[in-house]
This record gives C-alpha cells, structure tokens and sequence, in this order.
C-alpha cells in the first residue's frame, strides 16, 4: 500500500515526478541536524505545520512509490528527463538517502519566506537546499556531489 504525505499543502508531484511546489527541500547530513534546523524556523516565526524534518529513508520511499506507477506516468518521466531537472534531483535526493542523510521541507511561497530560510540556513548549513517555483527550481545552497 503507498503511503502518502500529509505534510504539503498541495499535490508534491508534477507529471509523475517530486515536486513539491513553493518548498524548500534541504538535505542534512543527519536527522538530528535536520530536527536542530527545524526547530531554528520554529524559533525564527515559521509555524509548525510549515516546516518538517524526515529521516532520509521515508523520503526515499515516497520518492519510490511516486515514479512508474503507470504508462502515462512512465512517459511524463520521461519527457522531464529530456526537458527538466527535476528527475535528476529526485536521483540526487535518492542517494542522500542511501547515505545515512535527512531531509527538511520548509513552506515558502513568498520570496520574504526565502529570506528567512537563507538567514536561517546561515546558522544550519545545509548540504543542498533548492525551492521549488512555479517555472523554476532555485538553488539555495548547491549540492557538492551533484551530477
């Protein structure tokens, strides 16, 4: 049976593949580095249905059972492997997962709410945060193992 997240505020994929649309997803180097940045948003104003830490392995099986899951999905995936980043991403987040890191997803549909997830990100360096627009994926901080 799939899971599903109950986290985002609307649908996290975009023809079949993750995309959590005005997030920041941040890479972390472990869940408990992870949870100390979670809770530096909570201190910086960020409510707390708009910020979440989640260890690296439940992110890899919601990206897992989020691809191929039919024909048409199969096609979308590959069209974005032609015209997008964002499968290239998901295969990146995959092997973050894979080595041991955690994840924070952070609610940022205002360029204020970048701001502060910079200053923010300032104090908690991630190891790779992006947000995702509506035409665009923004690099925050870049990942260094990235293809």
């Amino acid at each position: 049976m799939e899971q599903h997240w109950d986290f985002f505020k609307k649908s996290e994929t975009s023809m079949g593949v993750f995309y959590p649309l005005h997030y920041i997803v941040a890479g972390y180097g472990s869940l408990d580095d992870a949870q100390g940045a979670e809770a530096a948003f909570r201190e910086s104003g960020v409510d707390a249905e708009d910020v979440r830490a989640a260890p690296g392995g439940f992110v890899a099986a919601q990206l897992e059972s989020r691809t191929d899951r039919n024909v048409v999905n199969k096609l979308e995936n590959e069209l974005v492997k032609i015209f997008g980043t964002e499968k290239g991403y998901t295969t990146e987040d995959k092997q973050h997962a894979a080595d041991g890191g955690a994840f924070l997803f952070v609610y940022a549909p205002q360029d204020e709410d970048a701001a502060n997830a910079k200053a923010v990100f300032a104090q908690h360096p991630p190891v790779f945060a992006r947000r995702y627009l509506r035409i665009a994926i923004e690099q925050i901080v870049r990942n260094p193992k990235a293809m």
